[in-house]
């Protein structure tokens, strides 16, 4: 049975999920201009890249109190036909693959989804966890509109930034100036989907289309036999996946013996793999401009699985091809020994 993957999020401590496909980027919460005359729903609305995207608090759609906004809080971006929708919410958790036979659709339980336009697609089990799956088509539906002869430079007073302090405002300010900078001949189709992860102390990112999910790493069972690399199999809800060790192969030495807690999830065609991470940090958008070929001085100027390196804020991130690393031959078991 077909999975699909959902990004997670949370909101006044519930979790909430999208469906992956529908998120075209995210990035913490910036500096928005108020709209004139509008509800609370709207927070305001981002100059991203050159195009005006109105940008909700999707806490108040969702029925929950009026809040203050925070510096740590995010903005996913939703696509839903041509049109982009910004949303605020708490916190950014993983990406996860659910199985429909963990979700129950809204349209079962009658006592949700009696407004216009429910936002409330269905509720998925993840543990001891109950995920609300949002419904980006009513999202489009139930958002506002801009008015096209709106001029962000006749809003004389912010209602969205009054509620921060001036240090906060050149936060915000400086993550909304980067978000406005427009890259020559730039385009959706010309950015490359990045996860940022941490492995020994060091920040790589991998593309997002070979990626399924990202895991926590449940109990695992050793394979006898085995190279070091292979660290064991585990069972993810009910599939035998085999759980990879890359650090060898990026010329990483291990500061303890590992034990892992994450995994991301690999689906090269009928390949299925987990790879060991530390920690997931971050999902950015970057241009191939951005992108530079891999310094003699980041482990090795011959490391096939390194195809560049980029300015993650003050890090430096290494990109890393992972799907050339797990179909390299020499991560093949032979069990013909």
């Amino acid at each position: 049975m077909t999975q699909t993957s959902y990004l997670l999020f949370t909101l006044d401590g519930a979790h909430y999920g999208l469906a992956a496909e529908a998120v075209q980027e995210m990035f913490l919460l910036p500096a928005l201009i108020s709209v004139p005359e509008s509800g609370p729903e709207v927070a305001g609305v981002l100059n991203l890249r050159g195009q005006l995207l109105p940008v909700i608090n999707l806490r108040v759609c969702l029925g929950y109190p009026q809040q203050s906004n925070t510096l740590s809080q995010a903005v996913i971006v939703v696509q839903n036909d041509k049109r982009q929708l910004g949303l605020v919410v708490d916190q950014i958790q993983t990406v996860e693959a659910i199985a429909p036979s963990s979700i129950t659709a809204a349209q079962k339980t009658p006592y949700f989804g009696c407004g216009e336009h429910p936002l409330t697609a269905g509720f998925a089990r993840r543990g001891d966890t109950v995920v609300v799956l949002i419904d980006p088509a009513a999202l489009e539906q139930g958002s506002p509109s801009l008015n096209p002869s709106f001029s962000v430079a006749e809003v004389q007073t912010n209602r969205f930034m009054a509620q921060f302090s001036s240090a906060e405002q050149r936060v915000l300010q400086a993550r909304a100036a980067g978000l406005t900078q427009l890259i020559a001949d730039e385009s959706m189709s010309e950015l490359s989907a990045l996860a940022v992860i941490g492995l020994e102390g060091e920040r790589f990112a991998l593309g997002l289309e070979s990626v399924h999910e990202f895991a926590e790493v449940p109990q695992i069972t050793p394979i006898p036999c085995c190279p070091a690399h292979i660290v064991g199999n585990i069972n993810l809800r009910g599939e035998i996946l085999t759980l990879v060790d890359i650090r060898h192969f990026l010329n990483l030495a291990p500061a303890a013996p590992l034990q892992p807690k994450t995994a991301v999830v690999m689906r090269l065609g009928s390949l299925v793999a987990g790879v060991v991470i530390d920690d997931v940090f971050d999902v950015i958008y970057l241009h191939a401009a951005e992108i530079a070929a891999t310094p003699t001085a980041v482990h090795s100027s011959n490391n096939p699985y390194l195809k560049g390196f980029a300015q993650h804020g003050n890090s430096m991130l290494t990109l890393l091809d992972l799907p050339k690393l797990l179909t390299a031959g020499e991560l093949v078991v032979d069990h013909s020994d």
